[in-house]
């Protein structure tokens, strides 16, 4: 019995793989298979993180979509409009935004299978999705809605467009690029690595001649321009925000504080993409030749993926030398989408319909076992801790509603405490309250520019609640001045403890102190 069920499986993915083959109905197979592993680690996301609350950037999101801008502390906003959207149409829970963060990067895959499909054919683009779903950025680190992984599918998009603009120089591809583009430098500045990856590619194409007298190039550069328009122009009136707040905290200390990020940035990406490049050495085995001729391709069929794939990755090196900048690994998060092609593009790689079944099985393999274990990985979270007050933010959001209705009868519209505690408790209250994040931190100005939309007079007209860790000496700090300055509200000590299926984790304290609206 179990060897007739091991040779039906085998022969599912025999015909998964024969689907994924041919070209007639390689799309359809392909957009299958982003839908099954959208599913599984929906359900793994929902399991595995059910012990804990939403994570603090994401919550950060809702709350800016709460005081809608042309931009915002950290970031451009076009990722907040997003999320803005998504929870119009559903509700506003965790599972959402997980079920929003698995569709994000599973639409990655799905639109880099069809950019790999530019180099790649037959088995070698069939095996594209597979290697693509054992790199973190696709999985457990993508269920974390946030600026990097919002570019995964943005940056795919703008590269397939580009490419085909560049071969057809047609003015849908040409639109699309420049429309793309946008979404991706609104999404995170990050993309500006992108940018340069497109210029640089179109001037070294052998069809660069044909491509710049073409209508296309401009058309891109205008749309471009013109979708950009109205974040600049924030920007300059606004005294570029996020850009003071990457010199705030992404400016290297040291010239070893830079020299470790480098090896941390270089490392991490090469660590992030080490199960993709092992089942290719052990399921493909290409020769040492093979791999020579895949990594740097200068024949001319070869040489865009080339420079899409290296500059992104090369380029924001130089940059972080010159400007003593931090780099953070998980910052190319977009930048592996084209590693199949790297891996398997060269003729000198041979990938078999049976490497290719067995590399579909082990892949289906390690994302079941995910969902599999994804109670236990719940259970470690409420035994081990959570970073970020991650464990109490609902509960926390339920005290704070508690206190406040016992204070006044206004709606609550403020929330005040470190960023992660105040913006995830947010989340959860019912009144849809906006943050004073980073309250009680060490810079007062860098804490008021994270919240532009607060101010005293905002505070007078509509009161705001606080909280603070009970051993959060900075926080309850700045609560004492506030609520002197106040008195008419309520403070409060609470402990709470997280239960999850009957089980109990760590208890904490905290301080609430609720400040009610001028009469």
């Amino acid at each position: 019995m179990p060897g007739a069920m091991l040779d039906r499986l085998w022969h599912a993915f025999g015909n998964l793989v024969d689907g994924l083959c041919d070209p007639k109905r390689q799309r359809r197979f392909a957009l299958a298979l982003v839908c099954a592993y959208a599913a599984a680690w929906t359900l793994y996301g929902v399991v595995a993180k059910s012990s804990q609350d939403i994570n603090a950037d994401m919550a950060e999101q809702v709350v800016w979509a709460r005081e809608l801008a042309l931009g915002y502390p950290k970031h451009p906003p076009f990722l907040t409009y997003v999320v803005k959207l998504w929870f119009l149409i559903f509700p506003l829970t965790d599972w959402a935004f997980t079920l929003l963060a698995v569709a994000t990067v599973s639409a990655g895959i799905y639109l880099a299978f069809e950019l790999c499909g530019i180099w790649l054919d037959g088995e070698k683009r069939a095996a594209a999705p597979f290697l693509l779903a054992v790199i973190p950025f696709y999985n457990f680190l993508g269920l974390k809605f946030d600026h990097n992984s919002a570019l995964i599918p943005l940056w795919a998009l703008t590269m397939l467009a580009f490419m085909r603009s560049l071969e057809t120089r047609g003015f849908g591809w040409a639109v699309t690029t420049g429309l793309a583009a946008a979404a991706a430098m609104l999404t995170k500045y990050w993309s500006g690595f992108l940018l340069a990856a497109l210029a640089i590619t179109a001037l070294l194409d052998r069809r660069r001649h044909a491509y710049l007298r073409s209508d296309a190039p401009w058309l891109t550069a205008f749309i471009l321009l013109l979708a950009l328009q109205p974040h600049l122009a924030w920007l300059v009136h606004k005294n570029f925000p996020p850009l003071t707040y990457v010199t705030l905290d992404r400016m290297a200390n040291s010239a070893s504080d830079s020299a470790n990020s480098l090896f941390e940035f270089v490392g991490g990406t090469i660590g992030y993409a080490s199960v993709a490049l092992g089942l290719v050495v052990i399921l493909i085995q290409p020769s040492i030749k093979a791999v020579r001729d895949s990594w740097f391709a200068s024949e001319p069929t070869r040489r865009a993926a080339t420079l899409l794939f290296w500059t992104p990755l090369a380029l924001p090196i130089i940059v972080a030398l010159v400007l003593r900048i931090d780099l953070i690994s998980t910052w190319n998060t977009p930048s592996l989408g084209l590693l199949p092609v790297m891996m398997l593009a060269s003729p000198l790689v041979v990938v078999s319909r049976i490497a290719l079944a067995r590399l579909a099985a082990i892949v289906t393999a390690i994302t079941l076992t995910a969902v599999v274990i994804s109670p236990l990985v719940a259970l470690a979270m409420l035994k081990t801790g959570i970073e970020n007050d991650a464990a109490y933010t609902r509960l926390a959001a339920a005290a704070i509603e508690r206190e406040w209705r016992q204070t006044t009868h206004s709606p609550l519209r403020l929330v005040a405490g470190p960023f992660a505690l105040a913006d995830s408790a947010a989340f959860y209250i019912t009144d849809k309250p906006s943050t004073f994040a980073d309250f009680g931190s060490n810079y007062t100005a860098f804490a008021t520019s994270m919240s532009p939309w607060v101010n005293n007079t905002r505070i007078a007209r509509e009161g705001i609640a606080i909280i603070c860790e009970a051993a959060d000496d900075l926080c309850l700090t700045e609560m004492n001045k506030l609520t002197a300055a106040r008195p008419s509200g309520r403070r409060s000590e609470v402990t709470l403890t997280r239960h999850w299926l009957g089980l109990e984790g760590s208890a904490r304290r905290f301080v609430i102190a609720t400040v009610p609206p001028v009469s």
